[in-house]
């Protein structure tokens, strides 16, 4: 006879987050105190909302060998939410974490129903999780998927082609989701035999869906300094939405730092990161999303929009307040500002983004508006992004506050005060705002660093960073650059490098291709590993 659950009565709440990276700094300032406020409105939203499983979809620290301070605030974190309602937690590495790190403590967490997948495990069983009720029932299968190394989807071979060795990635990454995918089918009909409710299969994946953008003035998709690196040698290894299994309920995706849908599929979803990572980000609402089975009894969404209590008050965190009419100006545009089809290139076209067009920084009356990019606005709204009445599931986005308010600006010199002075204006000393400052201007300014320390002296505001990429004023000025190394990455320092010793064009492919990979090998070797 089937077995029943008390529990299952109400919805089975699944919170999917991702791309932490505790520890990133930003321009060498550190960020810990975001971090912490993050992972404290994390815990409050779990127990406000009743979730009973939580997933983490990768990138988890920054770097693979994460410093103290990181470390105490994930197991801080872990620890304290065992306690709560939420009975599952599931993380899965991303190409930034060590996976023998996060599989070291595997041993103690587990008596937490704290699931880590480090590594791809050579026997699929092990990556397909049955998670059962506070009544040892079973209600959920999860295949716990972590960023899927080269190593681990193909075999390298010599001569191979970069389009032989893209096929033999994509191959290898479909025939590992195929493989968990045949194995949690096989235990949900299994499962049915003693169960009288529908037990959904969530999967998890760290990857670069194919149609998302790199470039930095493409609708924001990517930024420069968000730290997204190349998953593969060469850029490779894009998936595609067809690459998952029918029998997958959602897919929990981590990698990209904008919240989206894939393939214009609802239930395949990147949730994002939680805090901008870079000034490249500043513009976007970050966000979880809650994932909801079984029937619904009441308005989820509408419930955390109107009842105080399902978020933390801003006597308990130090967040910016929100002006209403850029909150319902996100609200009424969160379906294509922020929640891209990554295959829908039709609804790109309404993002709003800093443009080149003169009159886009016009207002009502022409006159000039401040250029700059912003998130000292962020929504206090929920969003229901699907209802499917068939599945009886629903995706809804919870906004993540602002921790920590980022401007991006640029223009001359009389933008770039004007703005620095809307920005600041009725700013606490307490809450400064840090700023990525560019000139742009067609004037030669040899000062710039000196012209913004002055115009932001006594001003609630911190200038992270000022670029001037004015060609002719670098080379007129080349004692002056307040460029440094640290403001470039690898690359930009090894384009330099071949343009310094005249590399011919033919030269720098090879070059090129050979140093990806001497960066692929750095960033990917789990230096943790023995």
């Amino acid at each position: 006879m089937p077995l029943t659950s008390n529990t299952h009565t109400k919805p089975l709440n699944i919170l999917h987050t991702s791309d932490w990276h505790l520890g990133r700094r930003l321009y060498g300032r550190m960020r810990y105190e975001e971090f912490e406020a993050f992972l404290s409105w994390l815990q409050e939203t779990i127990s406000a909302q009743q979730v009973d499983i939580l997933i983490v979809a990768g990138d988890i620290f920054d770097t693979m060998t994460p410093s103290n301070r990181a470390q105490n605030l994930y197991y801080d974190f872990l620890g304290k939410v065992s306690k709560t309602c939420c009975q599952h937690i599931v993380v899965v590495a991303g190409n930034h974490d060590s996976p023998t790190f996060l599989d070291a403590p595997n041993q103690v967490l587990k008596f937490l129903n704290v699931h880590v997948i480090g590594m791809a495990c050579e026997d699929l069983n092990d990556e397909v999780l049955v998670l059962n009720d506070r009544h040892d029932i079973p209600y959920c299968i999860v295949t716990a998927v972590p960023y899927l190394r080269d190593r681990d989807v193909r075999n390298s071979s010599a001569g191979e082609s970069m389009d032989s060795k893209d096929a033999n990635v994509i191959n290898g990454i479909r025939a590992h989701y195929d493989g968990v995918a045949a194995i949690a089918k096989a235990k949900q009909v299994e499962l049915t035999e003693t169960v009288d409710h529908y037990i959904p299969i969530i999967a998890t994946g760290h990857l670069f869906a194919a149609g998302s953008n790199i470039s930095d003035n493409n609708q924001g998709v990517r930024t420069s300094d968000d730290g997204v690196r190349d998953l593969y040698v060469g850029n490779l290894g894009k998936i595609s939405a067809d690459m998952f299994d029918e029998c997958f309920d959602y897919v929990a995706l981590g990698h990209l730092h904008v919240p989206q849908r894939v393939g214009g599929r609802e239930h395949i979803r990147y949730c994002g990161s939680p805090i901008p990572m870079g000034f490249g980000e500043a513009r976007q609402q970050k966000l979880v999303l809650l994932v909801q089975f079984g029937a619904v009894a009441h308005n989820v969404y509408s419930d955390y929009n109107n009842n105080s209590d399902h978020l933390i008050s801003d006597s308990d965190i130090d967040v910016p307040k929100c002006q209403p009419e850029i909150i319902s100006s996100y609200h009424a545009n969160s379906n294509n500002d922020y929640m891209d089809d990554l295959f829908g290139f039709e609804d790109t076209s309404n993002d709003k983004v800093i443009s080149s067009d003169n009159n886009a920084h016009l207002d009502s009356n022409r006159q000039p508006l401040p250029s700059f990019m912003s998130n000292t606005n962020p929504s206090t709204a929920s969003t229901l992004l699907h209802h499917d009445n068939d599945h009886n599931m629903q995706v809804v986005s919870l906004p993540i506050p602002c921790f920590q308010s980022l401007a991006q600006v640029l223009g001359d010199m009389q933008t770039i005060e004007m703005t620095i002075r809307t920005l600041t204006q009725s700013r606490s000393s307490s809450e400064p705002i840090w700023l990525e400052i560019t000139y742009t201007g067609d004037d030669i300014v040899a000062n710039l660093r000196e012209q913004i320390e002055a115009i932001v002296d006594g001003l609630p505001c911190e200038v992270l960073i000022s670029k001037n990429p004015t060609k002719y004023n670098k080379v007129l000025n080349q004692e002056h650059s307040s460029e440094t190394l640290q403001d470039l990455n690898e690359l930009e320092v090894f384009e330099r490098c071949l343009t310094l010793n005249e590399v011919t064009e033919a030269q720098k492919i090879s070059l090129r291709d050979a140093y990806e990979q001497i960066l692929y090998a750095i960033h990917h070797t789990d230096s943790r590993a023995e």
